[in-house]
């Protein structure tokens, strides 16, 4: 049998109370880098799901994302890139203003890729959707030093179908 010390006695509860502050602090590290990665593949598919519908969809003025409705007015358009763009990112408080929607031509072509209220786009036409949100870390000493940081994703696809 064993016996300690006298002088050992708090030693391990001191040993406890110097560690326990360094392993909290990593694992909420470890959730803030969770977060992260759910806030970028969030990113990327909400940057996918609207270029999908901005190859089908080149119309700006929608305000909602009701995809199960056709278009049947393109003055009052019930779906869009950007409202679902939107609507895909709300989970990461994605606004309307986060979303870049673009036309370019492929390069090597001369196709007029340009969205003017006189030029359409054409079939072939490269759209490209970007997101972009800040993410704050919630870790105290890494959101002190980082602050926000600004997460981005970009989806680029062919137009398929010129609309409207």
């Amino acid at each position: 049998m064993r016996f300690r010390r006298s002088s050992e006695a708090g030693q391990s509860l001191a040993e406890t109370a110097l560690i326990m502050p360094v392993f909290l602090l990593l694992l909420i590290a470890l959730f803030d880098g969770g977060r992260a990665i759910f806030t970028l593949s969030t990113l990327n598919d909400t940057a996918r799901q609207g270029a999908r519908v901005a190859v089908v969809n080149q119309l700006t003025n929608a305000t909602e994302c009701d995809v199960r409705r056709p278009v049947e007015d393109k003055n009052n358009p019930h779906w869009g890139a950007i409202p679902c763009a939107v609507a895909a990112g709300a989970t990461v408080g994605l606004q309307a203003a986060d979303v870049q929607v673009t036309y370019a031509a492929p390069a090597g072509t001369t196709l007029v890729c340009q969205m003017t209220p006189t030029v359409a786009v054409h079939v072939g036409c490269l759209a490209t959707v970007s997101v972009a949100v800040n993410w704050q870390p919630v870790t105290p000493l890494v959101g002190d030093y980082f602050g926000p940081i600004r997460l981005t994703s970009t989806a680029q696809m062919p137009v398929e179908r010129v609309f409207p």
